[in-house]
């Protein structure tokens, strides 16, 4: 997979936070973050999600999300998220390393 172009806009809540969107359109790659445990970086997979300007103001146009349990359960419907406009509520439970998601369709 090739490196997605920067800047990097992760999708990376607070424990109990959620963030609300329609995905435009979407696209696989890798990218390079810096964790704290890990400050030479690493490659990690991600799912690239467009979003409308009212969904996200501020920043690049996109989420990119890292979570691979996420990103499993996402990966099945994104055509159908695309195609009808359906709204999606990511919210996140816990801290990372260990944190989940819970993906509601709204």
């Amino acid at each position: 997979m090739a490196l997605l172009e920067a800047p990097i806009e992760l999708l990376d809540e607070a424990d109990l936070e959620s963030v609300e969107f329609r995905i435009l359109r979407w696209e696989e790659g890798e990218a390079l973050i810096h964790p704290r445990l890990e400050p030479e970086g690493k490659v990690v997979p991600v799912i690239r999600m467009w979003v409308p300007a009212e969904d996200k103001p501020l920043g690049a146009p996109y989420w990119d999300l890292t979570a691979r349990t996420t990103q499993a359960r996402l990966r099945p419907v994104l055509g159908m998220l695309v195609a009808s406009g359906r709204r999606i509520k990511i919210t996140k439970y816990g801290v990372a390393p260990t944190a989940r998601h819970r993906v509601d369709f709204l």
